[in-house]
């Protein structure tokens, strides 16, 4: 597998043997995996970094049974190395990252103050939907500005 097509046309055979087994979980993540592998070749990227993903997938696709959370476990390295090397991000990535980071940096705090506030700790889980927005619009901002650079690829992380 020495370029994205190819890596590519291999999946999607893959995804219909999945599909005529009616493998409805193994076939998204594999069709989800070949579109991380599309959006690599339309933006013309070197495959040769990604030799040992390559031989990772090779060997994944060359067991008898492809288990689904085995795909899983690649499509998540593989997004982590795009990330890391290239900057690239799948949409709403920075949105869903700072919806958590949100409920925890900024939620957290305010549930005390409205439990300290009260005299009941008991309102202490009202911080978390306050900061669940903050971090969702903060994360927003990240993502489009990550768009406007170029580093949004044309896929979403969804599972």
């Amino acid at each position: 597998m020495e370029n994205f097509r190819l890596v590519v046309e291999e999946l999607r055979k893959q995804v219909d043997l999945a599909e005529s087994q009616d493998n409805k979980k193994l076939k998204k993540r594999l069709s989800n995996t070949a579109s991380i592998f599309e959006e690599l070749d339309r933006r013309e990227l070197d495959p040769k970094p990604f030799d040992s993903l390559l031989k990772q997938l090779k060997t994944l696709l060359s067991q008898s049974t492809i288990k689904p959370n085995e795909v899983t476990k690649y499509y998540s390295v593989l997004l982590k190395y795009i990330q890391k090397e290239h900057g690239l991000v799948p949409k709403n990535y920075y949105r869903n990252l700072w919806m958590i980071l949100g409920m925890t940096i900024f939620g957290v705090p305010f549930g005390i103050v409205f439990g300290l506030a009260l005299d009941n700790f008991a309102f202490f889980s009202i911080g978390l939907p306050i900061g669940m927005p903050i971090g969702m619009a903060v994360g927003a901002e990240k993502d489009k500005k990550a768009k406007e650079d170029g580093l949004q690829m044309a896929i979403e992380q969804d599972f």
